[in-house]
């Protein structure tokens, strides 16, 4: 194989995926693997953890000791005890604003002493207020997102202060107008419709907020595109705007691709399009996707039966349906175009997924069998397995933590150290079985003891 150049994709779901991708990346610092990773690649709540960890060390040459201290006990410390959009003081002013100024939109109109026209006209223009107010919570998740993570010594954070000369952190969102990923970097913001940009003054924060701008949760973030001197739009003919537009529409990452693995995967292609996206870059031979996203459980859907408020229930359901739906055609795309046991045959980038829905014991007791050095490796695997959790128990860790919610409220030390920790072990015992003994094995690591003390 050529030098190395490990990509790393990292899933949308909140702070879910946040602590789940969290692992994953300890787990390659632990390995030294950080030293031939070229490019992390995220969506939404994998954003977060991309961006503070581009804002604190050099991943490729960071230390254990180094990335715990400096990476992870401050990230799992955040999330356990105060969450991220709820933490601070002004979003808890804003809720309260907001909880007032829906009273009076009712209560004003209600009793006025004005005719019945002049009370729809207090109840309209309350509600215009209220709207507007409702509005700037993406706003309001960007500013906490700064205030909690991305303004280290009180100063903030800019997209151009997580460039590495080695090193790529993509934050990923999705431009509406031109159903487009839009990718963010410390040197370049690029998009097919829109063209090669500059990261200019652009907050960390509110990149990270772009992407994690979820459907229904948040209303699309509007930037100027002014700063980004965009330069080498296809014509509109091709896909490009009628005209250079003043700003970018972005929602979720997701809503395009939710595990964050397009860059990877369309590397060669986009950078034939823009050579300017080459720049002494590596082109990745080996992908590693970490997934956050889990099965969409049976639902009974009674809330049909409730005029209007079924049916936005059901648009909410579509969204979830849709999200899941993708990532099923890609997730089944990569497992078929890798073959561990004959890595010259892969069709595409050698990608190995490691899943929020998997036990540790899953790849490995599916590839255990035979006398090829991949069964040998699944049946080590398996025999350090016998050290920790029970292959009953690790299902219930799968199962519970592809339960937790999606939001970015704060989850508990319990809640916190789990995810991690499944995160980690399911990284370590899926690289070791698919990708080689480049990826060693921790038995120590099976303790979950560690992953709690990692929480302040």
């Amino acid at each position: 194989m050529d030098t190395k150049s490990l990509a790393v994709a990292m899933s949308g779901g909140g702070h879910r995926a946040t602590l789940f991708v969290l692992g994953a990346l300890m787990y390659l610092v632990d390995a030294k693997a950080n030293q031939d990773v070229t490019s992390i690649a995220s969506v939404s709540g994998g954003s977060i953890t991309n961006g503070l960890v581009g804002q604190e060390v050099n991943f490729r040459q960071t230390t254990s000791d180094e990335f715990r201290d400096r990476v992870a006990k401050r990230l799992a410390t955040q999330i356990a005890n105060s969450g991220t959009l709820f933490a601070p003081l002004f979003t808890k002013i804003y809720l309260v604003i907001l909880g007032i100024v829906g009273i009076l939109v009712i209560a004003v109109p209600a009793l006025a002493p004005v005719p019945w026209w002049g009370r729809i006209l207090l109840f309209v223009a309350g509600t215009f207020v209220w709207g507007w107010i409702f509005g700037a919570r993406g706003r309001v998740c960007a500013r906490a997102f700064n205030s909690t993570l991305f303004s280290p010594g009180g100063r903030e954070t800019r997209l151009s202060d997580v460039k590495k000369a080695d090193l790529d952190h993509v934050i990923c969102s999705t431009e509406f107008r031109s159903a487009e990923q839009v990718y963010f970097a410390g040197d370049f913001v690029y998009s097919y419709a829109l063209g090669f940009g500059v990261p200019g003054e652009l907050p960390l924060a509110r990149a990270v907020q772009a992407s994690a701008a979820f459907p229904g949760g948040f209303p699309p973030s509007v930037l100027s595109t002014k700063q980004h001197r965009f330069t080498g739009a296809p014509p509109p003919s091709a896909g490009g705007p009628p005209e250079p537009p003043n700003n970018m529409v972005l929602t979720d990452g997701g809503v395009y691709d939710n595990m964050g693995e397009q860059w990877a995967r369309g590397y060669a292609d986009r950078v034939r399009r823009c050579p300017n996206l080459d720049n002494g870059r590596i082109a990745p031979n080996q992908l590693v996707v970490v997934n956050a996203s889990a099965r969409i459980p049976w639902d009974p859907f009674r809330r049909n039966l409730i005029p209007l408020v079924g049916e936005l229930a059901a648009l909410l359901r579509v969204n979830d349906i849709l999200y899941i739906n993708t990532t099923n055609v890609r997730r089944q795309n990569i497992v078929d175009s890798f073959n561990p046991a004959d890595p010259t045959a892969a069709a595409g980038l050698a990608s190995v997924l490691v899943q929020i829905s998997q036990s540790p014991f899953q790849v490995a007791s599916k590839f255990a069998i035979g006398t090829s050095s991949v069964a040998e490796r699944a049946r080590e695997v398996l025999e350090i397995l016998k050290q920790g959790p029970s292959k009953d128990e690790w299902s219930k860790i799968a199962s519970d933590n592809s339960a937790v919610g999606t939001s970015l409220s704060k989850f508990g030390a319990d809640v916190t150290a789990r995810l991690v920790y499944q995160g980690y072990v399911v990284t370590m015992c899926n690289l070791h079985v698919l990708f080689g003994t480049d990826f060693p094995l921790f038995p120590a690591d099976l303790d979950i003891a560690r992953f709690r003390a990692l929480i302040a």
